[in-house]
């Protein structure tokens, strides 16, 4: 597959893909053990925990269970990838650290109804469980647009004015 990727992409592009593509992947796995051994065992606990405490008898089926099972490490693998897209931003010109900095309410809100929305269980704790790293995360990538070498951007750079105009 790398092949086949590789040989559309310029050199420069290789070289942020063999530098940022290491960092994707341990974000990644690092989202998927946390949620693999600390998360999945409270989730179902909570879950089961709920049915007794309404007093049901829970009717636990595989397909439902792999699901879970399945689908929540792949959302907590994903979600960790949120210092690499604020760092992608501030690269690109389209948010700084000051940016993040100032929008961090809204930044929390907004990370709160993600984890909400994108858990596959409707309980809060797994929630809670997505969104505390995901404030942490968030604090990282800030901390990454802080220490990051800025670009300067396309606004910054003098270009000299021509007195004559060139007709092409």
């Amino acid at each position: 597959i790398w092949s086949f990727v590789a040989a559309g992409l310029y050199p420069h592009e290789k070289r942020y893909v063999h530098t940022y593509l290491p960092i994707s992947v341990v974000l990644f796995v690092f989202g998927v053990v946390l949620c693999q051994f600390f998360v999945m065992p409270k989730t179902v606990a909570a879950l089961l925990w709920f049915n007794e405490y309404v007093g049901v008898t829970p009717d636990l089926r595989l397909s439902e269970w792999l699901g879970l099972a399945i689908l929540l490490p792949v959302v907590f693998g994903l979600s960790f990838q949120t210092p690499l897209v604020m760092m992608f931003l501030e690269r690109l010109g389209l948010a700084d650290a000051d940016t993040f900095k100032r929008k961090r309410k809204y930044a929390m809100f907004g990370l709160a109804v993600f984890a909400a929305v994108i858990t596959p269980t409707p309980d809060a704790i797994t929630m809670m469980y997505l969104w505390l790293p995901m404030v942490a995360l968030y604090e990282f990538g800030v901390w990454l647009a802080v220490l990051s070498p800025h670009r300067r951007r396309l606004d910054d750079v003098d270009v000299p004015e021509s007195e004559e105009l060139i007709e092409v």
